[in-house]
């Protein structure tokens, strides 16, 4: 190693006399304090990424969404379903699904179908908002009824069932006038609205129940802003189904696409 310059060492001398005017006598030399470690606001966690603006939140489920309560009453109808075809005891109905507002859902069932909607689906009364029309033919009243409980009970899924051999849907004879009052001819409103369902299932080339229960499907979300705006961003999905009153299974309608994870853009 070369000596330092003479220059270098005329300047270090005075500064190292200074640092010993500070250091009391026989007293060890001060040492630097540990850089203090970073507070647990400022630590980044393992898993926040590089160049992540903030620490990721933590943020409860607030609504359940449509897709996990439709597999919810799928799985409990299934259940169902299994111990009616082995002749065992229904089995009880199942907790409710994280999220779930007042109900875990609405069906919209034909009044003329026999069955404990709410057991068929492994659910308690109280947990499904049950509407039972003729058809199931859907009225403004029940529009209305369906958009106050999506907008004010975080309501997800909405079930439109229908079932075989119904008599709201059969054909019927004209109705005298002596019956009624009406001219020769003349269709009740249950009769012209199956007449209507009749002509659209040939167009479809489809059975009558499926159909029914598919226009009724249709026509709620067409009828209702409420429920077609929450249907487009995946908060409400509106499903058909028809059940078989005997095996108490029900056998859907919808579209594969309905029941994808996340709702396609339409």
């Amino acid at each position: 190693m070369r000596p330092l310059p003479a220059l270098c060492l005329a300047m270090a001398m005075p500064f190292a006399g200074a640092m010993a005017q500070h250091e009391p006598h026989g007293a060890e030399p001060t040492k630097l304090a540990p850089a203090a470690a970073p507070s647990g606001e400022n630590r980044p966690g393992a898993e926040q990424k590089r160049g992540a603006g903030s620490l990721p939140e933590h943020r409860p489920q607030l609504a359940l969404h449509p897709l996990l309560a439709f597999e919810h009453v799928r799985a409990g109808n299934a259940a169902v379903a299994a111990a009616r075809a082995k002749a065992e005891p229904v089995p009880p109905a199942r907790p409710r699904p994280s999220g779930a507002g007042r109900y875990v859902c609405a069906v919209v069932v034909c009044a003329d179908c026999d069955v404990d909607v709410p057991a068929l689906l492994g659910l308690r009364r109280e947990d499904v908002l049950l509407l039972a029309v003729p058809g199931p033919f859907v009225g403004a009243e029940t529009v209305t009824l369906l958009e106050r409980v999506v907008a004010a009970e975080r309501l997800s899924l909405v079930l439109v069932l229908g079932h075989a051999d119904c008599r709201s849907t059969a054909p019927t004879a004209p109705t005298s006038e002596a019956a009624n009052g009406t001219s020769p001819g003349a269709m009740d409103p249950l009769a012209r609205r199956a007449e209507v369902a009749r002509r659209e299932a040939e167009r479809r080339r489809q059975p009558l129940p499926k159909t029914v229960v598919q226009m009724q499907r249709e026509l709620l979300l067409a009828a209702s802003d409420v429920m077609t705006s929450r249907s487009a961003v995946d908060e409400l999905r509106v499903l058909p189904g028809e059940i078989h009153q005997q095996s108490g299974t029900i056998v859907w309608h919808h579209s594969k696409v309905d029941t994808m994870p996340l709702a396609p853009v339409r």
